[in-house]
């Protein structure tokens, strides 16, 4: 009885558990998870996700497939969903939303190379970093490639590790679900591949031997799966065939931007993505001092990127989210390093008080500059200057202070590098919690108060709330005159796969026209139209009501320019805090800039009609 007892135990004891970094790993996936499902319909779809989202629910309605310039894999997989569960802006978004929470998964991959607490860290980086999370909240391949050529990259390197075929099988699934997502990952996989021939370059031919004998019996099963993989998620299990033509022209999309030189993919990782630089910097540089190849890779892969980002922006600004995941790999790389040569000193005391002194540091030098943002007084500006430098000079302090106590110098370099240990390690703690504080507040604002906002950089030709209220304003005249929701008789003016298009899908009995002209001697009652003038071919004296909305905004980065003079750069200051800045026209009156509306929609009702349905109402 006692050996039976003894041998199950020993098979529970052997059986999976539920450990602490288990439940740490769940609760980074749900946390990204809620960040990315929770209100995803809150903005409208921007022009580039209408357009998507038409092309798939025409071709689910039977109105005719897609050509070219389109993501396979979402329109293959949206047209499930559009007809399965109907169409909405919260379906269209929904693949994107649920893979790019898979993709803050993916350093998993590379905790033999990284440490346990340093993917911890990259995984919960890429939770909550602005760049995925708003990727994610968008009809948009770019984070679904980005997840792919994770995959790629993570499963190339558990196979050179392990030499298990699974591992190359996941990789060439990876590489399949990439090239039929977005053309952005071949960004990614030309700045990866040019650091891996980098680090190659000086291995031995018996090494490369080596690699080439470990991969050719495998060769085989690898493109056979690749082939498979890319077969099903362009076509949908051969639904739509034109899709393995779509996936091979992502490629040339890619192609032709190139050598379009532009700074903004590389200003919107500085103002959203400061501490994964800051902290892949360090992590980088940690690396290289401890000569780990890994690092030297990773830091080639980032320094290519950010060329090929300047040199070939891409189409937008969300396709160069897969440079978060070597950044967030070097910065978790640093993680682990400094949790396993952090020192519990018995200077714990100074360290809690520089990590509060810092801490008040941080937070006064915040409403210092946004006080010079808002007021643009020159006062603000030297004081918050001076208030970045004051952590150096209470170190001087210190050290003066002990230099006059003790007179034996011995004892004072002792005391000396223990309070320089003591305040870098509070300084580092303080300084990590506010630069992640940061960016879980920049997140949340692009994400979830501003998705439709113009002056966020992430933000590509948003579409303003107003479209909402045109189509409740057509619902209700629906309602007054014929009873149901949707079956008013009225005409528009839009182009096929367009905003307006989108959003006036459901009224059965309305009529696209590409250009008023094609009214031209008829009547209709209600027309949508962006001309704000009498429209043509109306009778004279025919009056006609009209109702205007906003149907996008838009505003321009060079607004923030620095004035000559000083103080310079206020603007600046309050865009980077608050993304609402404030100008001063020539009179010195503080004057607020609101967006420029470019584009309206207004719906023109006959007089006669407008009557009639008023008195039916």
């Amino acid at each position: 009885m006692n050996s039976k007892m003894t041998v199950l135990d020993s098979d529970i004891r052997r059986g999976p558990r539920i450990t602490l970094e288990v439940i740490l790993w769940i609760a980074v996936g749900v946390l990204a998870l809620v960040l990315r499902l929770a209100n995803l319909g809150a903005a409208p779809l921007a022009a580039h996700e209408a357009r998507a989202a038409m092309l798939t629910w025409r071709a689910v309605t039977g109105q005719g497939m897609p050509e070219a310039g389109y993501s396979p894999f979402l329109f293959v997989t949206n047209a499930a969903l559009f007809a399965l569960c109907g169409a909405s802006d919260a379906l269209a978004r929904l693949w994107p939303a649920l893979l790019g929470g898979a993709f803050v998964l993916t350093p998993l991959l590379f905790r033999q190379r990284v440490g346990r607490v340093g993917v911890l860290a990259a995984g919960l980086y890429l939770a909550i970093s602005p760049t995925a999370l708003f990727a994610s909240r968008q009809l948009d391949g770019a984070v679904v490639a980005a997840l792919g050529g994770a995959m790629l990259f993570g499963g190339g390197l558990r196979f050179l590790e392990t030499g298990a075929r699974s591992w190359l099988i996941l990789a060439a699934v990876g590489l399949a679900l990439a090239v039929a997502s977005s053309s952005a990952f071949y960004g990614m996989a030309l700045a990866l591949g040019l650091a891996w021939l980098l680090c190659v370059w000086g291995w031995p031919a018996g090494r490369l031997r080596w690699l080439r004998g470990l991969l050719r019996p495998h060769v085989g099963t690898v493109v056979a799966a690749f082939a498979l993989a890319a077969f099903v998620f362009a076509t949908g299990l051969g639904w739509n065939l034109p899709g393995v033509g779509a996936a091979t022209d992502l490629f040339p999309a890619w192609f032709t931007r190139l050598g379009a030189v532009s700074l903004l993919p590389l200003v919107g990782l500085v103002v959203y993505e400061p501490l994964a630089l800051l902290a892949g910097l360090v992590g980088w540089v940690c690396l290289v001092r401890r000569k780990r190849r890994f690092g030297v890779l990773l830091g080639l892969w980032v320094g290519l990127g950010l060329f090929l980002l300047l040199a070939g922006p891409p189409q937008t600004p969300l396709g160069a989210v897969w440079i978060v995941l070597p950044l967030a790999l070097l910065g978790g790389a640093g993680v682990e390093i400094a949790v396993r040569n952090w020192r519990v000193t018995e200077e714990r005391r100074a360290t809690c008080v520089y990590v509060f002194i810092t801490s008040a540091l941080w937070i006064y030098l915040y409403l210092r500059f946004s006080s010079y943002g808002l007021k643009g007084s020159t006062l603000d500006l030297v004081v918050g200057i001076m208030a970045l430098a004051s952590p150096l000079l209470l170190l001087v302090l210190a050290a003066l202070v002990f230099a006059l106590i003790s007179g034996d110098d011995r004892v004072v370099t002792e005391e000396i590098v223990k309070g320089a240990r003591s305040a870098l390690q509070g300084a580092v703690v303080s300084t990590t919690a506010v630069f992640v504080a940061i960016t879980f507040a920049a997140g949340w604002g692009v994400a979830h108060v501003r998705p439709a906002d113009p002056r966020e950089l992430l933000v590509q030709e948003p579409t303003a709330l107003e479209v909402r209220d045109l189509v409740q304003t057509l619902r209700d005249l629906s309602w007054r005159k014929t009873g149901l929701p949707t079956t008013l008789v009225f005409a528009y003016e839009a182009a096929p796969d367009s905003v307006l298009a989108w959003y006036l899908r459901d009224f059965d009995a309305a009529r696209r026209i590409g250009d008023l002209q094609e009214m031209l001697g008829e009547r209709s009652t209600v027309v949508v139209t962006s001309n704000r003038e009498r429209m043509p071919g109306s009778p004279e004296g025919t009056e006609l009501v009209g109702q205007d909305f906003v149907l996008s905004r838009s505003w321009r980065l060079s607004k923030l320019s620095c004035a000559w003079g000083w103080p310079p750069c206020n603007e600046a200051f309050e865009w980077l805090i608050r993304r609402d800045p404030t100008f001063t026209d020539r009179s010195g009156q503080w004057v607020v800039l609101e967006p420029e509306a470019v584009r309206r929609a207004v719906i023109w009702v006959y007089r006669d009609a407008a009557e009639n349905t008023s008195h039916s109402h």
